[in-house]
């Protein structure tokens, strides 16, 4: 089982590179689609990669939204995919089991970076979201970003429950046991070691580079963010704007930096900030991160005892057949 845990480590950091490159592919793709200028693409052994673009100034919103938020759904699109083939067309257990570990990490993985984007303001999500709805009307934005974060911790929930009953039927298929004790036991000592190795291995090895959830400091994201704004708004040149649209095109313009920039320009925001003597807001906002583990331990208690319930059934169902033929 060490060796199946091991190789089950590897699955995870192999489909989660894939997916982070089509991520970023998909970034380049869709912008290109509407001319974007293309700078390159970045996807690292560990950490957070990039597909840079920038468009004209006159471009418009949707193509702005569209190149951003295409990154995180091609990872939910992808895991989703994936796991409906495992359930259809795959008859070797090898295949099946990737494409399980794939759909597993891609899915839970793109609905936290949506959910963690939208509520740290940081990120593809935080940008295209204020594509869409600019900063300057900050409580319907706020009410739009809740509402966002409750929605997508939701199906990470769900997705849990559906998971982990898909990789405990593949489970089965490696470890073939007879009762829910010892379906737990087999995947402490599989899933559980692989996953906690990834995770360790994926932190140590990006210590001292942001974290792709939510930046170096989240405090600081939305008082950046609003000060690079407000600074773009104090040098629009344009004549007869009423605020809103100039609040849209500071916002296309700040949303404009190539992503690969963007956590230099941040820094440098945060600088300029702390020479004026601005202090980040206090902590105390919901550690989103942890809310996401405890709703994938649930979902995924869930999907085990819905089993034992499952297999309870099939053990009075034969029972009884038993009885009548006797």
């Amino acid at each position: 089982m060490a060796a199946f845990a091991l190789v089950l480590a590897l699955l995870i950091w192999t489909t989660l590179r894939i997916g982070v490159a089509i991520h970023e592919s998909s970034h380049l793709l869709v912008s290109g689609l509407f001319g974007a200028s293309l700078k390159g693409i970045k996807v690292p052994a560990f950490g957070d990669g990039y597909g840079n673009f920038s468009f004209a100034p006159a471009v418009g919103r949707l193509p702005r939204f569209l190149s951003l938020a295409v990154g995180p759904v091609s990872q939910v699109v992808g895991g989703l995919t994936a796991l409906a083939l495992s359930r259809r067309v795959v008859r070797r257990r090898w295949l099946e089991l990737f494409l399980v570990v794939y759909g597993a990490a891609n899915l839970l993985f793109g609905l936290q970076y949506a959910a963690s984007g939208l509520y740290s303001a940081y990120g593809d999500p935080g940008f295209a979201l204020i594509v869409l709805l600019p900063p300057c009307e900050p409580n319907a934005l706020n009410l739009l970003t809740w509402t966002l974060v409750v929605v997508i911790e939701s199906a990470i929930l769900v997705s849990s429950y559906v998971l982990a009953r898909r990789y405990l039927a593949v489970q089965d298929r490696w470890f073939p046991v007879a009762t829910v004790g010892a379906r737990l036991r087999v995947a402490t000592l599989t899933a559980v070691p692989a996953v906690v190795t990834f995770v360790a291995v994926f932190v140590l090895a990006s210590l001292g580079t942001p974290n792709f959830f939510f930046g170096s400091d989240p405090r600081w994201n939305v008082p950046a963010r609003d000060y690079r704004i407000a600074a773009l708004m104090s040098a629009d040149g344009a004549t007869g704007s009423t605020p809103a649209a100039a609040c849209q095109r500071a916002v296309d313009s700040y949303v404009n930096q190539l992503i690969g920039d963007r956590e230099q320009i941040h820094s440098s925001t945060v600088e300029q900030l702390q020479a004026q003597g601005v202090r980040p807001p206090p902590t105390g906002r919901v550690p989103l991160l942890a809310v996401s583990a405890g709703l994938v331990t649930v979902g995924a208690g869930a999907a085990l005892l819905r089993t034992r319930r499952r297999r309870t059934r099939d053990d009075e169902r034969d029972l009884r057949v038993g009885v009548r033929h006797d």
